[in-house]
Formats: C-alpha cells, sequence, structure tokens
C-alpha cells in the first residue's frame, strides 16, 4: 500500500495478522497534519520495509508488531496511542530530512502546536519492544513502565553539563534533545534487546544522577 496526500481521514479499522509490505503512508506538504488515521485496533501484524510521514495518529491500540527493518515514524503526532505486547524496532523521528529546511521548520512549528492540545499521546507502558526511539514525542506526555523506560528532562542535562561523564548509552539518550524541540523525552531500555541488562544499568545512571525520573 502507498497512500499519499493529506486531508484524509482513514479509520476505523480492525486489523488482524496483517502484513504491511513496501508500504507508504506520508504526507510532505501540510504541516497542520491533516492526514489522521483515527480509531485503529491492530493485532499480531507485519512491518516489512515501510514508514510513515506527517500522519496525526488518534485513538490507535496496536497489540504486536513485527517489525522487519526499522519502523520509522517521521514528522508523526500521536494521542491516545496505545501499544501492547511485543514491538520490533521503532523511531519516532523528525520530519523527513529530506524535505526543504522551511518545511521541516513548518512541520515542526505544527507537531509543537499540535501537543499543546494533547492530554496523552502513548502509552508504551505495556509494550516489550526490541529497539525503540521516542524522542520526537514530548515526554511528560508518555505513559510508561517506570522500571525500565526513563523521563528524561533537557534543563536536568543542561545543568549537569559533561555529558561524557556519563555511559555510553545514557549519553545517546541524553543526546536526542538535540534533534528535538520538547523539553522532555522518554528513554527506553528494550526488553526484547540481547542487551537489555546493559540498556538498564546505563539509563539507570540518569535516574541516580537526578537526570531522569
Amino acid at each position: 500500500m502507498k497512500s499519499l496526500g493529506s486531508d484524509r481521514t482513514l479509520g476505523p479499522v480492525e486489523l488482524d495478522r496483517c502484513v504491511f509490505n513496501g508500504s507508504a503512508l506520508a504526507q510532505f506538504d501540510d504541516p497542520h497534519l491533516g492526514l489522521v488515521v483515527r480509531g485503529v485496533t491492530a493485532r499480531r501484524c507485519r512491518v516489512i520495509r515501510s514508514g510513515a510521514q506527517g500522519v496525526r495518529f488518534e485513538d490507535v491500540h496496536i497489540d504486536g508488531l513485527a517489525v522487519t527493518s526499522q519502523l520509522n515514524l517521521n514528522g508523526c503526532v500521536f494521542k491516545h496511542v496505545t501499544l501492547t505486547g511485543s514491538i520490533g524496532p521503532l523511531m519516532v523521528t523528525p520530519p523527513n530530512f529530506s524535505l526543504p529546511q522551511d518545511v521541516r521548520e513548518r512541520f515542526t512549528a505544527g507537531i509543537v502546536a499540535y501537543y499543546s492540545d494533547v492530554d496523552w499521546a502513548l502509552d508504551i507502558s505495556g509494550a516489550a519492544f526490541s529497539d525503540a526511539s521516542f524522542s520526537y514525542v514530548p515526554g511528560h506526555l508518555v505513559r510508561r513502565d517506570e522500571e525500565t523506560q526513563f523521563l528524561l528532562y533537557r534543563d536536568r542535562l543542561e545543568q549537569f553539563g559533561d555529558l561524557e561523564r556519563l555511559p555510553l548509552f545514557a549519553q545517546i539518550a541524553a543526546r536526542r534533545f538535540e534533534g528535538t524541540p520538547f523539553g522532555t523525552t522518554v528513554a527506553v531500555a528494550p526488553r526484547r534487546s540481547k542487551r537489555f541488562a546493559t540498556y538498564l544499568a546505563e539509563l539507570e545512571v540518569l535516574r541516580t544522577e537526578g537526570l531522569a525520573d
């Protein structure tokens, strides 16, 4: 499936064990994010070499998502989206870098404005990831498992100063503030990663240093 363009709403729909291979859901010229996916429940689906750009996801529940290669959600926003079960590598990233600078800036402004009226964006507390990054979602709008998912604060890290004093995975999580407009982010120790114990121990340093909750 390749679906391009804004001013559309997809859903409601229930998907069960569907496979998306080489699919794209995207719009590249509407910073008001008029391409909407709403009222979708998806169970045990698979995504292969697919992605999204500039999509507004609202009232969506994903229960189990197998991902072949990394799933990038570029310049997307979320309201009342819940992820549960086993989830493959998922990255919420800035607007597509192939877009002109002024267009990316307008998308960023639209994303920031959208979240100003959202009570909660994502619930990832019941998800077990193989890898994940949510740096382009305001961390304080993410419902999380406090044992393995850490709320980081930009102002605390700025006061901390030299990030080189932190272990590697903590540094990576902290440096993601360089690519996001938000003052908080969530860093995930992915339970399904072979390096889960290392991720968890190194991210715990952020909490010990008072840089994360």
